[in-house]
């Protein structure tokens, strides 16, 4: 009885073993998540805002000269359109996992740029240097969001 017990044994756990590899599923070899045509659009996108966070730089002579209107004019004339760019860029993003935080990134550079523009009204110089770091950290933030041709 005992040799009828282990040869069913034997078989039950044979057909559980074939059963368990049989049903599993093999891992699925994922994509990319661009398309080369989708980097080369982000790619685009990105050179235009990177050129943007280069003029920035203009922005730190203008406060310790303390030329308040040309800091104005440069941030509703040259900057003015950093937002819209900023979000387009976000948009072509991963929707579940880079956008949101590229987002987040473009609404802090943008509260940044707004606090900086509200520190020229009053003159304050120092508020105005430390949003324009801020800013540029939060800048960072967001093109280190971006995918490249190495890492799509």
């Amino acid at each position: 009885m005992k040799k009828w017990y282990r040869s069913v044994l034997s078989l039950v756990l044979v057909a559980i073993a074939v059963l368990s590899i049989g049903c599993s599923s093999a891992p699925v070899a994922k994509g990319p998540l661009y398309s080369p045509e989708q980097l080369a659009q982000i790619e685009k996108y990105v050179s235009d805002v990177d050129a943007l966070r280069v003029r920035m730089q203009e922005i730190p002579p203008l406060v310790q000269n303390k030329q308040w209107v040309d800091v104005q004019s440069f941030i509703h004339g040259p900057l003015g359109e950093l937002r819209a760019k900023m979000t387009r860029l976000a948009r072509l993003l991963e929707p579940k996992k880079a956008q949101p935080a590229a987002l987040d990134a473009a609404k802090a550079v943008f509260g940044h740029l707004i606090a900086i523009d509200e520190a020229t009204q009053t003159g304050d110089s120092q508020k105005a240097l430390l949003n324009y770091n801020e800013a540029l950290r939060d800048f960072q933030v967001f093109l280190d969001l971006m995918p490249t041709t190495q890492n799509g």
